[in-house]
């Protein structure tokens, strides 16, 4: 582990800690220069009459009353003249205000919520005590209902309502409107989830994470409105599927380190709903008994194994997504054990349940690991995009290299077929017409038609080879023409110097810059011949310094000099230009040089 991610790890542990614990660390201040009533007397029906201490909780049992009262007798003096009011940080039931026997607040006309996660602020201005009239006797009756959660009620606080408003709108703030605010928020993203998971059922996590949050509204629904007579009858029912919210968690644990659930747990969660459904529709006090104990202890104890397993997941194994939801599984896990004590053991300062605020921080948790998912989801996608699209480019690019290269081979066969059909035709037309002439010229011996006619077919015989040169074959066209030169060379008596054993390869040649490179040497020998008059030609062939080919032609005739009557010179400038190659004329002490120097490819003079 780095040390950047220890520095992480202690944040988390740290942040996760201080959310625990502050909750039972901050407590609100208390309203100044008040009357507080820490002591009244218990009346339950025909129970006698009992001094208890507040806060007071009471647990239901059967043939217990449905209403208990709170009854203290306040001496009007120690109120303020104007403006007296009474203050209850918290009350967990439906009140009902009395003073002098005379009701004058019911919360059930007030308040819309009313259940176990709700813990109530009252604050409600009293009527003006008669002077003279004896004791203020002030009542507070609460109504516990079917529920085996305790009814509780704080200290009372009796002042002027500009005293005790700034408490009770903190109290209202944190215990009533943020909780609503809470519960809303939780109903709105089970919402997208479930909207995601009908565009996918298929996927597992998305199901489960479906009935996870659908069992996480009707559980609210019941924490935040159980206490309401008109649910009192479908409340057991409620109750009896909070066990398989904790064996669900449980699942979604497991699918979130991509481990796939047993059967089993589906198999638990649907007998111990239906076992407990049909206690709730039995409805005798040993039944709802058995639902209240596995309610507890189902979703506690789930809740402990989901985020035992996440933080196996988180830790051993490094998953993100068991990462992002470790500290909401034990923030939820700790509230739910937390909330269990309080319900059993009811501390002193206050019944105030925390998990459905936790709750909040679960199902954010869960989205956010949705989002994640969602956006690693869209990585991979855009990637693949990238991967698909350079694929596609470079195919296109093949399709096209191809697509030339088709193009090319078929204009090359064209080519081909018309190089040899013009070979075939030069061959057997003209070539037999100069063969003729010579023949006639030989028997008429009229020697300068016969010797025209000689260089006509020497020269239409270059041409029929180039015809069928090809790639690389500068060498053999070379080679070629000093066969055929070689013969007319020594009848003149003139001696042949050929080596082009040094000459590098020269590559894109074809029959049109082949026949260029061709004409250039045979116009250098000619010239050599015709203005030398040389009697020794060599024709050598090697690299220059930058590995270019070059060709030089030497010859011991007269030494070169420019003559601008005639205009071989200018075709051979003209057949290097054609070539890109550089064209030299030197002059020996003894005779001429020309250099020819080609580049290392030639250009494609046929395309």
């Amino acid at each position: 582990m780095t040390r950047l991610g220890g520095i992480g790890w202690i944040a988390l542990v740290l942040a996760t800690l201080a959310a625990a614990i502050a909750p039972d660390l901050v407590h609100l201040p208390r309203p100044n220069a008040t009357l507080v009533v820490d002591r009244a007397t218990f009346l339950a029906d025909e129970r006698p009459a009992q001094d208890v201490s507040l806060p007071h909780a009471f647990y239901q049992r059967r043939g217990d009353p449905s209403t208990v009262r709170y009854q203290a007798d306040i001496d009007p003096a120690m109120l303020p003249e104007a403006g007296a009011a009474l203050y209850i940080p918290l009350v967990n039931r439906r009140a009902i205000v009395e003073v002098d026997g005379r009701t004058i607040y019911d919360s059930a006309d007030h308040a819309v919520w009313a259940g176990l996660a709700i813990t109530t602020p009252l604050l409600v201005r009293l009527p003006q005590h008669s002077p003279g009239s004896g004791p203020y006797r002030l009542t507070v009756a609460l109504e516990p209902g079917p529920s085996v959660s305790p009814t509780y009620l704080s200290r009372v606080y009796l002042g002027s309502d500009t005293a005790m408003a700034p408490s009770f709108k903190w109290r209202h703030l944190l215990d009533v409107d943020f909780r609503i605010v809470s519960l809303a928020t939780q109903i709105l993203l089970a919402t997208g989830v479930l909207l995601a998971w009908l565009a996918r059922p298929h996927a597992v996590l998305l199901s489960w994470l479906a009935g996870l949050l659908t069992l996480t509204i009707v559980v609210d629904i019941g924490m935040f409105l159980g206490f309401r007579p008109a649910l009192w009858p479908v409340l057991p029912y409620i109750i009896a599927f909070v066990p398989a919210w904790g064996l669900v968690a449980v699942a979604v644990s497991l699918q979130l380190l991509d481990v796939p659930a047993p059967k089993a747990l589906l198999t638990g969660i649907v007998a111990i709903t239906m076992f407990l459904l049909a206690c709730a529709a039995i409805g005798t006090p040993i039944p709802r008994a058995i639902i209240a104990v596995a309610a507890v202890a189902g979703i506690c104890l789930g809740a402990v194994v989901a985020s035992s397993i996440i933080a196996w997941g988180a830790i051993w194994r490094g998953n993100l997504d068991a990462r992002i939801m470790l500290a909401p599984a034990v923030l939820i896990s700790w509230f739910l054990l937390r909330d269990g004590y309080v319900a059993a053991t009811v501390p002193d300062q206050a019944f105030r349940l925390y998990s459905p605020l936790a709750g909040l921080i679960y199902v954010a948790g869960l989205c956010a690991v949705l989002v994640r998912r969602m956006a690693d989801s869209f990585d991979r996608l855009d990637r693949s995009n990238e991967v698909l699209n350079s694929r596609l480019a470079a195919r296109e690019a093949e399709l096209a290299a191809l697509a030339k290269q088709e193009r090319l081979e078929a204009a090359r066969l064209v080519r081909e077929q018309e190089r040899g059909r013009l070979t075939r035709d030069l061959h057997d037309g003209i070539s037999g017409h100069l063969v003729s002439i010579i023949a006639l010229s030989e028997r008429a011996e009229t020697r300068p038609i016969e010797q025209a006619a000689r260089d006509a077919l020497s020269d239409l015989r270059l041409v029929i080879y180039s015809l069928d040169i090809g790639e690389d074959e500068l060498p053999l066209a070379l080679a070629n023409f000093r066969e055929r030169l070689e013969p007319q060379l020594q009848r003149l008596g003139v001696t042949l110097d050929w080596s082009m054993a040094d000459l590098p390869d020269v590559a894109g040649v074809t029959p049109g810059n082949a026949l260029l490179v061709l004409r250039i040497v045979q116009e250098a020998i000619t010239n050599a011949l015709k203005h030398g008059p040389a009697r020794r030609i060599a024709v050598r062939g090697r690299a220059v310094a930058d590995g270019r080919p070059e060709i030089t032609i030497d010859n011991d005739g007269r030494p070169f000099v420019a003559d601008s009557r005639g205009r071989g010179l200018d075709n051979m400038r003209r057949r290097a230009a054609l070539l890109g190659a550089v064209l030299a004329f030197e002059t020996l002490p003894c005779g001429t040089r020309v250099v020819l120097v080609l580049p290392s490819r030639l250009p494609d003079l046929e395309s």
